[in-house]
């Protein structure tokens, strides 16, 4: 499983970042913050690129493991769950149809798995940046978003391959696949402000967040099809957005259709409110990391 705990990272010349007049033209802390995020948009890129850099710097084969644990990853998770359980997709299905069901669902997870994982700490970790004034709090959560993101990318394009090797091929539905993923990365932000500013305030939030993340990606419908939840539970799986998201996923690469227009406007409602909420949440909180971080 792909590693969670990144570095400290640093700006390149925090003390050249100087005092933000988008940031102080506005009354209003969300949308002040909003402003000082976007000014600052190729500060957040550049941490995000130094993120991915630092994690395989040193090692012999360098950037090729983002290519390599995904791999891994899907050739152990078939084997457990395909060959020793012979859990399936559908009824008469194989082990690649299974891979395949299987890894596009661990795309999405691992992606947000690995976000909300490492933005909870990324505020407390760098609280050395934070109580320099003129630095823009958003890049931290921000960045590690970021880089999550480009590591969905990659999987996904693995995933592609498989599909057009082992599966049906691809669609012209394929190409809504991103628009899918900016949406997704909007409800992971939201979720990733709310907690890097929850971790400030109590610092067993991690915690909570490492046994959380474990209970909903057993609830969410990655190792077993929907069809498998128990009828009288079905109400955790209508209201899972992260099982709404996998299944856009499955339908658009694996099915090659149009998701239902249900969870389409569910995940679009719930990134909207929950990136709004958390960043909201955050904005609010901004003043106080420097005493408590």
């Amino acid at each position: 499983m792909a590693d969670h705990q990144g570095p400290s990272l640093r700006p390149t010349a925090p003390s050249d970042l100087g005092p933000d007049p988008l940031a102080q033209e506005s009354k209003n802390p969300t949308v002040a913050e909003l402003k000082a995020l976007w000014s600052h948009r190729e500060l957040l890129l550049q941490f995000a690129f130094n993120d991915l850099k630092h994690r395989y710097i040193g090692s012999s084969i360098g950037v090729f493991w983002m290519v390599i644990n995904p791999i891994v990853e899907l050739l152990t998770y078939t084997f457990v769950f395909g060959i020793l359980m012979n859990v399936r997709y559908s009824a008469g299905g194989g082990v690649a149809q299974y891979s395949l069901f299987l890894f596009c669902g661990m795309v999405a997870w691992f992606s947000v798995s690995e976000s909300l994982t490492r933005a909870t700490v990324s505020i407390t970790e760098n609280a050395h940046l934070i109580k320099k004034a003129a630095f823009p709090a958003a890049i931290l959560p921000g960045h590690v978003v970021m880089s999550a993101l480009f590591n969905q990318a990659v999987r996904t394009i693995i995933l592609a391959v498989g599909v057009i090797f082992l599966g049906q091929g691809l669609s012209g539905w394929f190409l809504l696949v991103p628009a899918f993923m900016v949406v997704q990365t909007f409800f992971v932000l939201g979720l990733a402000f709310f907690l890097a500013t929850a971790q400030v305030f109590f610092r067993d939030t991690s915690h909570w967040v490492n046994a959380v993340l474990l209970a909903w990606m057993f609830m969410t419908p990655i190792f077993y099809p929907p069809s498998a939840y128990p009828e009288q539970f079905k109400i955790l799986l209508v209201a899972n957005p992260l099982a709404h998201t996998v299944g856009i996923y499955q339908e658009l690469i694996l099915n090659q259709r149009l998701p239902h227009q249900i969870s389409v406007a569910m995940v679009l409602l719930m990134s909207i409110i929950t990136f709004v909420a958390g960043f909201s949440f955050f904005a609010h909180h901004r003043k106080k990391f420097a005493d408590l971080a």
